[in-house]
């Protein structure tokens, strides 16, 4: 098998952006604009190709950014074998400057997805599945209204997620959430990387006395000395999310934190995900990978949680309460079940169906 060409194709639809922080969170007028989807089509000699939808939850995730990268990676990728994906991905990972980015997830997680199709099974069993199902925590972008915050919370629970993450709140109102929804919801607290040292740390007492789950990116994500020292001094669990894999073994190698987070659908896609995923388990941490994205995002990640013992959670993504929020291009989409697990996809591949009338009503960028 070779690979004959890749197509991108702008989808016909958009969604509200958000740009958080424990400061504030802004919509649509932001510096995020709207939400785009772009698929990634890498088509080879057989009646197989390879599949993946980038939700541009960031700048080099937009459509015209995309095609001016894949452009650059499209002489290194027509004639290569789809399953030599190791040989593409350390190709394409090497390019020098920003030249990476969204592009090089998109071309892998479509490169796994082609390999679980030539194997006719779901990329999880192709990885040699741990399970077929795991639970899933509700989060999502609130204002700072309190009611609000506690109605999603209660309608979250209502829907069957036993774990839940809302961000951004104050610290003041993580008590009366903890009250509202009980002590069997098992409440996460992302401060968006926006606390100094001093601040972390009375943030991370309280969130012990309410037994939070874990306490996520309190500091800037490039203060391994930061977390270090947090780590030293609290009890609940830290973790941070990391976008270059060069980060991940001085965390570990520093004991900074107990889990470690990627954001695959930014930087490296699947192959990145096991890397770190086996490096968190050679060192007895868990590995709890970012999932807040789109339909196919959210797969891409399932499919690895689903491959290895140490993660505890999925992330599945909600807006305003709602769920279904980014669930664009595709005819399959995810949903839990009644005691707040998420399922394996049963097809091969990522498992997840394009919708050709949505990529139809959009354009074609060409590359």
């Amino acid at each position: 098998m070779k690979i004959t060409d890749i197509k991108l194709h702008v989808l016909g639809r958009e969604t509200e952006a958000l740009v958080t922080s424990l400061d504030g969170l802004f919509e649509d007028t932001g510096p995020a604009g709207k939400i785009q989807y772009s698929l990634v089509r890498i088509l080879t000699d057989t009646d197989i190709e390879g599949h993946y939808i980038v939700w541009s939850e960031v700048a080099t995730g937009r459509p015209h950014a995309l095609a001016e990268v894949l452009r650059h990676f499209k002489p290194h990728l027509i004639g290569q074998d789809p399953l030599n994906r190791e040989r593409i991905w350390q190709t394409l990972g090497a390019f020098w400057y920003g030249q990476k980015g969204p592009a090089l997830a998109a071309v892998d997680i479509a490169l796994w997805d082609i390999a679980g199709k030539a194997a006719s099974m779901p990329i999880y069993k192709l990885l040699g599945g741990y399970r077929d199902k795991v639970r899933a925590y509700a989060s999502g972008n609130v204002q700072h209204d309190q009611d609000e915050v506690i109605r999603i919370g209660l309608k979250m629970k209502e829907l069957g997620f036993t774990a839940l993450k809302l961000h951004p709140i104050p610290i003041q109102l993580c008590g009366r959430l903890r009250e509202e929804v009980g002590d069997d919801m098992d409440l996460i607290y992302d401060a968006v990387f926006a606390h100094t040292r001093h601040e972390a740390i009375k943030v991370g007492r309280e969130l012990e006395r309410l037994n939070y789950f874990w306490y996520e990116a309190p500091l800037p994500p490039d203060d391994v000395d930061g977390y270090a020292y947090l780590s030293q001094r609290l009890d609940i669990p830290l973790t941070v999310e990391l976008l270059h894999k060069n980060q991940f073994a001085e965390y570990v190698r520093r004991n900074a934190v107990a889990y470690l987070r990627t954001l695959s659908g930014i930087q490296g896609g699947i192959t990145e995900m096991l890397k770190v995923a086996h490096l968190c388990e050679s060192f007895g941490m868990n590995f709890e990978p970012h999932a807040y994205g789109g339909t196919m995002y959210q797969v891409a990640n399932l499919h690895v949680i689903l491959a290895i013992k140490n993660c505890a959670l999925f992330e599945f993504p909600i807006h305003h309460g709602e769920v279904g929020c980014w669930d664009v291009g595709t005819t399959d989409v995810l949903r839990i079940d009644s005691e707040g697990y998420v399922h394996g996809p049963t097809k091969p591949g990522l498992g997840i169906d394009i919708d050709w009338d949505q990529v139809k009503a959009g354009q074609e960028l060409k590359i």
